[in-house]
């Protein structure tokens, strides 16, 4: 228990410690709240962009179409988020925008920021590449089917079909997936300084969206958040490993290893990134931003949890 809580500890403070640094500088009035939305604009137009196409790009064509470990973690990804579309449009009778959000919130797992540093931590570097993969898949998934129905949902106007595909075509977070796979399969190499320059601005990503977490978290009442964003975190951090598991272990040939490495990713919590839709549509805002926070909290301990299990089923 102490490698694994050590490991996930490890990986997990740093994600507190940028979201508290936004924290600190909206409560003591060093950004003004509104920045928040300024930050997350420079995410989702720039830096976010620039991570997908790098950890696409720098993986081979065969890793990319890796089969059966992808479609585990497509299906595990989908069936999670239908759950939580189900729980918000059918129980909590809220309207299908609200419940897409919800979808996401509840199957888009933290695989960049916290996975790839978590299992390369507890597993060594050959478990980067099927984290890589897995957030590269979560990241096609979500992104693109979030995308397409909170356009039709969002703007029901005549021609919403064209332009919901229109905007998954256009969305800075799905065409430099799929420049990177051409080149990739092309063999294209993009120049040196292109990659370095994409490379800087990826790193940029992770820290500037969380810290615009912690921003606008600050303005927020967070026993309100947690009331609202607790079965999205269940669904999150139990629901999605579990069906992970059953897929990678008992459905699906996946490699035991990889399977291993599916598992956990599954289990993080919600990706900050997530906040960058939900304030880019106006929607769930504060569910959105502090789900991401309590689901990284808890994940401290689920998380090691999970990790103990598939070894233990591993070894037995």
């Amino acid at each position: 228990m102490e490698s694994a809580l050590a490991s996930v500890v490890g990986s997990v403070f740093p994600v507190f410690g940028l979201v508290a640094c936004g924290v600190l500088a909206g409560k003591f009035r060093l950004a003004h709240p509104s920045a928040s939305h300024a930050i997350n604009q420079f995410v989702y137009a720039f830096a976010l962009p620039a991570m997908l196409f790098i950890a696409v790009y720098r993986g081979s064509l065969e890793e990319i179409l890796s089969g059966y470990f992808l479609l585990a973690v497509i299906v595990a990804t989908l069936l999670t988020a239908v759950a939580g579309y189900v729980h918000s449009r059918y129980l909590l009778g809220d309207a299908p925008p609200e419940s897409t959000m919800r979808a996401l919130n509840a199957s888009f797992a933290n695989t960049g920021y916290l996975g790839i540093p978590l299992v390369t931590v507890a597993y060594g570097e050959r478990a980067a590449l099927p984290a890589a993969l897995a957030t590269v898949a979560t990241n096609i998934v979500s992104f693109a089917v979030a995308i397409v129905a909170l356009e039709l949902f969002v703007n029901p106007r005549p021609g919403a079909v064209r332009r919901a595909l229109s905007g998954v075509v256009r969305s800075p977070l799905i065409w430099p997936i799929a420049l990177a796979v051409v080149l990739v399969a092309l063999d294209i190499r993009i120049p040196v300084p292109v990659d370095r320059f994409a490379t800087l601005l990826a790193a940029a990503a992770g820290p500037c969206a969380l810290f615009a977490i912690g921003l606008f978290v600050s303005q927020l009442s967070i026993r309100a958040g947690i009331a609202a964003s607790w079965p999205s975190t269940t669904l999150k951090l139990v629901v999605h490993p579990l069906l992970m598991a059953a897929l990678a272990f008992l459905v699906l040939p996946v490699d035991p290893f990889w399977a291993k490495i599916g598992v956990v990713c599954a289990s993080l919590p919600l990706g900050a990134t997530a906040f960058v839709l939900a304030q880019r549509y106006k929607l769930l805002e504060a569910e959105t931003s502090t789900g991401a926070v309590v689901s990284t909290a808890a994940s401290v301990v689920t998380v090691s949890i999970v990790m103990l299990l598939v070894d233990y089923l591993l070894r037995t």
